[in-house]
């Protein structure tokens, strides 16, 4: 792109020796006047002779009605008429053909730029109050053209719909996003857009089809003006979940169009994401926090890093107050009540101010009074300037609604309007009926034929096709360290918020400790002078420590994820970085399970004698300790695989008993896999393998006169850390697996 670096003309004039230099923006009289810009002492002149100035990108000149003229050399002819000067020197005769002389020459001036800062700070020139917006977001080179560029915010900057990563030059009309803020340069200022006196969401002729050919939606049409609350209804299997995806943009739809004010949703996803809110049928919550805390951390992930403590405060009271949870806010989640609960949920999606507010049955479990309270409490939402659209199967509260959208079987509209000509159209008495009589098509025909089609979902044109979008994954923010810091600190306060999970972390090193301790006193870890009787008591201890960690590790991590999975994929709709996540988890996890480890090896060595050598550290007590850790932190990643691969935390159980059985048959100290096909091969795949040969290494099952089994215990250097070397490739390469199964977990169905 290239950027002019020059502005307006300069006019240079000269007089013999004297000069001088004028701005564009200045005019210039010529004469014998001392208040004259040039000033010429000569009789033949007149006080006010000549005048110049610029205008249309050049430089103009004019007799002021002289009494002696002005003359232009080249030309030999006197000025009688206004004379445009261009880039050539022109000479000028004042006075007479041989008065005094003027060399006039346009020059090139270097333009002095302007600076037009963007964002949510009040120095800014442009001021934006949108909680999404950096604190200096974006800012416009005002030259000889309008620059726009990017400030490295959080959420990025958006020229007409597109994401910009470098300058771009901005053309008289251009839209420029920002957060949930759309701004628009006039071609010599931003200025607010010229919307629609209402805005309204609209959705135009969607379909969903499948592969088979199967319609999940058919021909659905709606509209929303601002300050609007829509209610979905519809028996099950209507398509009211697959419309939830088509309308939020999560899984768009075959054919049709969604747009918010005009724009294309589906085209400018990228941007007008941070303008939908969306509220799962499940709380999307840390239980084990307080209202106050939770929404917090939530708006630490969702709003810029350079927001400070006392703006994310303000702005966790402010939703709070809005859903009149303000007495709740030290209350720990799990206390609250369902309506409470639902509330908070809607509470952090208010966090960035969304002007789109989707919500999936939120009444659901819900009795009456929580459920019209829940509704009132979304029509006053709608009131506050949003359009909200809430599938429910509730009709208890449809009263507060504007608008009903009723579908059919197969995914067709059978009625949208008010709510009070939903049973007077379908001739019933009550919504059971009504529903029950969805199961005749004609009613979809029905509508399609009705005034109420034209007058509450006007004129809808033709059906568009999107552009192919597929589960849309936004980019990632510019800030994963900053995620990774906010996640490992949530992490580390729900866990320790979780009474039994402490119990637990702390109770596990002791009772396997204990189990180590059920061999009678005999060698311990001790080789020398050892009977084979006491080699096999060697191995056991060993088993019993490397299976322990192996336990340990993978059952504190095996729920971890299916856990949190919808907390997940709505944080990863708006920007979450799965890598951060992922790491966080890995991180805290795997510092707890080495605690854990490094207690359990401690506690079972107490009262038994420890290995008569050591390899690498100088304790063999250390290495076990390093081992037994290395073993337990690469089964937490594991656990973390299966947590991130199975669809519900039932099915975690049968894995983990699989995964550590596995463990126990196959980590060699039971007997001999070594030399054994297919077994030996499957060995490699276990952490607890290689665990158990360093730990072997280590002891010095082994050593001489020791009749040598496994290669991957023999007693040196060497080999101690290529068994730690080969558990690390494996926690790396499981790693992998778990980031592609964690991605699998969100694209298999983005609303559950």
């Amino acid at each position: 792109m290239s950027v002019p670096s020059s502005g307006p003309l300069a006019l240079h004039v000269a007089c013999g020796a004297r000069q001088w230099t004028f701005p564009p923006a200045q005019d210039v009289i010529v004469g014998r006047d001392p208040r004259c810009q040039v000033r010429l002492d000569d009789d033949r002149v007149s006080r006010e002779h000549a005048r110049l100035w610029y205008a249309e990108n050049a430089w103009w000149l004019t007799d002021m009605g002289s009494h002696n003229g002005t003359w232009l050399v080249g030309a030999r002819r006197a000025v009688d008429q206004p004379v445009r000067l261009d880039g050539e020197p022109a000479r000028l005769r004042v006075g007479a053909m041989d008065g005094p002389e003027l060399v006039l020459t346009p020059v090139v001036t270097p333009r002095r730029t302007q600076v037009l800062t963007i964002g949510r700070s009040p120095s800014c020139d442009v001021p934006v109050d949108d909680p999404l917006v950096s604190r200096r977001h974006a800012a416009i080179d005002v030259g000889e053209q309008a620059v726009l560029r990017d400030l490295a915010s959080f959420n990025g900057t958006f020229l007409d719909g597109e994401r910009i990563s470098g300058p771009r030059v901005l053309a008289p009309g251009a839209r420029i996003g920002a957060g949930t803020t759309t701004l628009v340069w006039d071609g010599a200022k931003v200025v607010a857009p010229a919307e629609a006196r209402r805005p309204a969401f609209d959705a135009r002729h969607l379909e969903v089809t499948t592969r088979s050919g199967a319609h999940l939606l058919d021909d659905v049409s709606l509209t929303a003006p601002t300050g609007t609350l829509v209610a979905v209804i519809g028996p099950s299997g209507a398509g009211k979940s697959t419309l939830l995806g088509a309308l939020t943009g999560l899984r768009p739809a075959t054919r049709g169009r969604v747009t918010w004010n005009g724009r294309d949703l589906y085209r400018e996803y990228d941007q007008l994401r941070f303008l939908v809110g969306l509220v799962p049928q499940e709380d999307i919550l840390h239980r084990q926090l307080t209202v106050r805390r939770a929404l917090d951390y939530a708006a630490r992930l969702r709003l810029p890093p350079d927001t400070s403590a006392t703006e994310r405060a303000a702005r966790v009271a402010a939703v709070l107050e809005e859903m009149n949870l303000s007495a709740q806010i030290d209350q720990r989640i799990d206390s609250l009540s369902g309506g409470q609960r639902k509330r908070t949920s809607i509470a952090l999606e208010l966090l960035t101010a969304p002007h789109l507010l989707f919500l999936d049955e939120p009444t659901s479990g819900l009795d009456p009074g929580l459920d019209r309270q829940v509704m009132r409490g979304l029509r006053s939402l709608a009131d506050a300037g949003r359009v909200v659209v809430v599938v429910t199967h509730s009709v208890l509260a449809l009263d507060e609604c504007d608008r009903v959208l009723v579908l059919a079987p197969g995914g067709r509209v059978a009625f949208f309007g008010p709510p009070a000509e939903v049973l007077p159209f379908f001739g019933a008495q009550d919504y059971p009926a009504a529903f029950a009589a969805l199961e005749n098509q004609t009613w979809v025909r029905r509508y399609g034929e009705s005034p109420a089609r034209d007058r509450y979902m006007g004129r809808t044109g033709v059906a568009d096709v999107p552009v192919p979008a597929g589960v849309a994954s936004p980019p990632p923010r510019p800030a994963p360290l900053h995620q990774l810091g906010v996640l490992v600190r949530r992490s580390v306060a729900v866990f320790a918020a979780d009474r039994l999970f402490v119990a637990l972390l702390a109770g596990m090193p002791l009772l396997l400790a204990l189990m180590s301790h059920a061999f009678p006193p005999d060698n311990g870890f001790s080789v020398q002078s050892a009977t084979a009787e006491d080699l096999l008591s060697v191995r056991l201890r060993l088993i019993v420590l490397v299976v322990g960690a192996a336990l340990m590790g993978a059952a504190l991590a095996v729920r971890e994820l299916v856990g949190e999975r919808l907390i997940y994929r709505r944080e990863r709709a708006v920007g979450l970085s799965p890598a951060a996540y992922l790491i966080s988890k890995i991180l805290v996890l795997g510092v707890l399970v080495a605690a854990q480890c490094v207690v359990f090896t401690a506690l079972a060595l107490v009262g038994v004698r420890r290995p008569d050598q050591a390899l690498v550290l100088g304790s063999g007590s250390q290495e076990l300790a390093v081992a037994v850790a290395a073993v337990g932190v690469t089964m937490t990643i594991v656990g973390l695989l299966i947590s991130a691969f199975v669809t519900s935390a039932d099915q975690t159980m049968p894995a983990l008993v699989v995964v550590i059985m596995a463990q126990l048959t196959l980590c060699g100290g039971l007997f001999t896999v070594s030399g054994r096909a297919v077994l030996e091969q499957l060995s490699w795949l276990l952490p607890a393998r290689f665990g158990y040969a360093a730990g072997a290494a280590t002891v010095g099952l082994e050593r001489p006169p020791t009749p040598a089994t496994d290669a991957l215990y023999e007693s040196t250097a060497e080999q101690w850390l290529t068994d730690l070397g080969l558990l690390g490739v494996q926690a790396v390469c499981f790693a992998v697996l778990a980031a592609w199964a964690l991605h699998r977990s969100v694209t298999r169905n983005p609303l559950k």
